[in-house]
């Protein structure tokens, strides 16, 4: 966390400068809230039910995808990987179990090694498809 986005107190506030304030609301690993104290700042939590934990987790493995869309950095599929292994756990299921179904799509769909990207799909009585493959060809 910055300097700038530091909740300033009375002993530390200055006249020129208002607190800081950013909210986040969104899941966190369970050492942040200390993390964040111990950089002087407040953290304000909540510990959520059964629930609201889903939503928020599934939430997490949005923005854990997409931030590794974007940066395709370690730490970035790390985050995805323990988002994806407390939903196995909650859901009591396991990797073997992952990897059982993937073994199985793969058998049936085969896998992404021939970079495969699938543009149209029509039926066989369309010529527009046809013309479209043929332009590209």
């Amino acid at each position: 966390m910055s300097q700038d986005s530091r909740p300033v107190n009375a002993s530390n506030a200055s006249p020129n400068r208002r607190p800081s304030v950013t909210v986040y609301n969104r899941l966190v690993r369970d050492k942040m809230p200390e993390i964040i104290e111990a950089m002087g700042n407040i953290a304000v939590y909540q510990i959520l039910d059964d629930t609201a934990f889903r939503d928020a987790l599934l939430s997490t493995i949005s923005r854990s995808a997409a931030q590794f869309s974007e940066t395709e950095s370690l730490e970035s599929l790390a985050d995805l990987l323990d988002c994806i292994d407390i939903w196995l756990e909650m859901n009591d299921l396991t990797m073997e179990e992952v990897e059982k179904a993937r073994a199985e799509r793969v058998k049936r769909c085969g896998n992404f090694h021939q970079k495969m990207f699938l543009e149209v799909v029509a039926d066989g009585a369309s010529s527009d498809a046809l013309q479209l493959r043929e332009f590209r060809c």
